[in-house]
Order: C-alpha cells, then sequence, then structure tokens
C-alpha cells in the first residue's frame, strides 16, 4: 500500500512540473486527423492543423512533424479523440491500419500524461462547448442537455454513437460502437437493400455500411443497379472526382434519379438509427449530430430524417418531443478534448 501511495504521490509531483507545458489536443479520424496546441490555461490556441490520416503511416508520423514544427514544445497533457475502440489505453482506428498506446505515445512524444479515447467521446463533450451560431436545429425546439441525457451519432468515414449522462451536477461521457449493430431493414425497400450488402458483405451488415461516406456510395450502387446504363458524363464524374461527393451533389438537387434516391434513403435510415439511439438512451435532451455528412445532407433533408427518427410505433409521441441538432463546427472535437485536458490539470492540482 505504500509503494503504491508513494508511485501516486511521485505521479503527482511529475506531473505538477509538467502541467505548465502547453495542451496537446486531437481528434484522429479515418480520413483526417486534428491536432491543436493551447498554452497551459487551455485558452490560448497556438497552432492547429488538419492532416490526411491515410497519407502517414501512423499518428505518430503526424504528431512529430506538427510538434517540431512548433519549436518542439513539451507539452503537459495530451488528449486524443480516435474512431475506433480504446480498451485498456489502446486503440486501433477501425478504418486505418494504426494501433495507438499511450505509453508508447507518452514516451515516443515526450508528454507525461496522455489520455486515449473514442473520437465520439471528445466529440460529445464537444458539444457542451460549441456556440449556439453552430448549432442548426432540425426540430422546433433546441437540444436541452443540464438535467437531462443526450446523445451524439456522427456519420463520417464510419459510423460513430456516444452518449452524455446525467448525474445529477454534470454529464459522464460515455463511448460506445453502436455504429456496427446490425442493420435493422425497416421496408421491403430495405429487406432488398440488405440482401445487396450482404453479398458485399457475408460476414456483417451494420449501420456502419450505410451511415457513412461509402455507406452513401454503397446506395448509389444499389440504386443505380436497379436503373440499368449509367449516363456517361455522371459516370466520368464518379470516376475522376470524389465519389461520394458527387452522389451528395447530385443526389441533393435531384440531378440524377439514383443518386437522389440514395440521399434520400441515407436520411431516412440516419433518422431511424437516430431515433434508435434516443430511445436505447432515453435521451430527452435531445440528440446531436455531428460529421460532415450530416452537415451537408441532412438539413435539405430534414422531413425524410425526421418521419424515419420519430416513426417508433407506440412510443411516436416521446419522439416528437425529443429535439435534434445539427452541429456545424467542425472543431466540435478538438474542443471536447481541450475540455478533458483542463478537467485532467484541474483534478491533479
Amino acid at each position: 500500500m505504500k509503494g503504491a501511495l508513494k508511485r501516486e504521490t511521485a505521479r503527482g509531483k511529475a506531473f505538477a512540473k509538467a502541467k505548465k507545458g502547453p495542451i496537446l489536443v486531437g481528434d484522429i479520424g479515418g480520413t483526417r486527423t486534428r491536432l491543436a496546441l493551447f498554452d497551459a490555461t487551455g485558452k490560448k490556441s497556438l497552432a492547429e492543423a488538419v492532416i490526411s490520416s491515410r497519407d502517414h503511416a501512423s499518428f505518430e508520423d503526424i504528431a512529430l512533424p506538427f510538434l517540431a514544427g512548433e519549436g518542439d514544445p513539451r507539452p503537459s497533457v495530451a488528449v486524443l479523440g480516435v474512431a475506433g475502440p480504446v480498451k485498456k489505453g489502446a486503440a486501433s482506428v477501425t478504418n486505418l491500419p494504426w494501433c495507438l498506446d499511450q505509453r508508447a505515445l507518452s514516451r515516443r512524444l515526450g508528454i507525461p500524461n496522455v489520455l486515449l479515447t473514442n473520437d465520439l467521446v471528445v466529440a460529445a463533450r464537444g458539444c457542451l462547448h460549441v456556440p449556439a451560431s453552430s448549432i442548426e436545429v432540425l426540430t422546433n425546439s433546441r437540444p436541452s442537455p443540464k438535467g437531462n441525457h443526450v446523445a451524439v451519432i456522427a456519420a463520417g468515414t464510419g459510423l460513430g454513437e456516444a452518449r452524455l449522462i446525467w448525474t445529477g451536477d454534470r454529464h459522464l461521457t460515455l463511448a460506445t460502437e453502436g455504429g456496427h449493430a446490425d442493420f435493422a431493414p425497416g421496408s421491403p425497400l430495405q429487406i432488398e437493400l440488405w440482401h445487396f450488402l450482404a453479398n458485399r458483405f457475408p460476414d456483417h451488415v451494420s449501420y456502419e455500411r450505410i451511415l457513412s461516406g461509402n455507406g452513401l456510395g454503397a446506395l448509389y450502387d444499389f440504386f443505380a443497379s436497379r436503373a440499368g446504363r449509367e449516363p456517361r458524363a455522371i459516370a466520368k464524374r464518379l470516376a475522376q472526382e470524389d465519389r461520394n461527393a458527387v452522389i451528395s451533389e447530385l443526389g441533393l438537387t435531384r440531378q440524377h434519379r439514383p443518386a437522389a434516391l440514395a440521399v434520400d434513403l441515407f436520411a431516412s435510415i440516419y433518422g431511424a438509427e437516430a431515433g434508435n439511439l434516443a430511445l436505447r438512451e432515453m435521451a430527452l435532451g435531445g440528440i446531436f449530430i455531428t460529421g460532415n455528412i450530416g452537415r451537408t445532407i441532412l438539413p435539405p433533408r430534414r422531413e425524410v430524417f425526421l418521419d424515419a427518427f420519430r416513426k417508433k410505433g407506440r412510443l411516436s409521441g416521446l419522439m416528437a418531443d425529443i429535439p435534434v441538432a445539427v452541429v456545424a463546427d467542425p472543431l466540435v472535437g478538438v474542443k471536447g478534448a481541450l475540455a478533458m485536458a483542463r478537467d485532467m490539470i484541474a483534478e491533479d492540482q
């Protein structure tokens, strides 16, 4: 017992000595990684960067040059949200061949205190810190986190979900891997879609196979296969440009029927799964939606989304009272990670 107390005391002294250093925070996704450096108070931004994740072999290949470019500071704390499950201080990025470990990163980056957590945990925490101007409400009322449970869902490279559980005086942020839950078709058309996807992914058809960038592409392929020959001009654009962005554009503007059907079904299934999340967590305070795809597709298709969100049979009346909002701030994860880092520092004082 005395040995454990000595180790904890030594850790506290080491932290106290180092905590005057800057704070490193990050949001590590399958497509891009956002890093930011703040002063020791967490109030002043020193540097930030958005870097393509897929162009690098590891997170260290991003973090080390970023820190070196700022004069190789010695942060006292790093909080990093990772797009994948985190277990015992280690994480693997679901859509990248990256593995991260808190202790290894601490040694490699020279940072005494490194915390790895799920990217939706930092996004969820960030939803409590973004300005009201960056929240686009899809329902008649705004989310009201204080005193209520809240949930967050984000379609991007993958599908993330998290919950904010009200404990009486604050929110406890908890990760989930709900995006990998079984996709449950809600109509004859969706049953056909399930069979189409099961041929591609015979091991498992999850919600992430639909509610993600590649999922939107899969929905387009489903409808295109039913439509017959694809117009040459559209085929050329899909081959030469960002495929999912083209599908989104063509669908939202109704320029191409398979793309329009794909966008509509995407919004509908997104609404259904967001509603499932609201029920599972009794998120009466509301649902926050983060991620680029939601920001692009859901506001123009809010009625499609909300119809599916509220279609819960005997509990449809309850669902009608749950607020839903899209968070437009791309730094929501960074802001959440910073809030968690400041908490770590305060707890060790």
